[in-house]
């Protein structure tokens, strides 16, 4: 399954992000962030395969799961 993270840091906290479960709206989140004037920064779209079985999933999140992919 994948899914797209857009970061960003809107200048007043630390660097938040979103989730989206396609590449389309996770672009289209990115071009409206980078337009908007209290955006500071905008990093750019991420794309994760994070697998779907119970097994395979807790062995990615062990992995990959910690504070730097943020929280939604």
């Amino acid at each position: 399954m994948r899914f797209y993270m857009v970061n960003f840091c809107d200048g007043f906290t630390d660097s938040e992000c979103r989730w989206f479960t396609s590449r389309v709206k996770a672009q289209k989140f990115f071009r409206k962030m980078e337009k908007d004037e209290d955006c500071q920064m905008v990093f750019d779209v991420v794309e994760y395969d994070i697998p779907t079985r119970k097994k395979e999933l807790l062995n990615w999140l062990n992995q990959n799961g910690n504070s730097s992919l943020g929280y939604n």
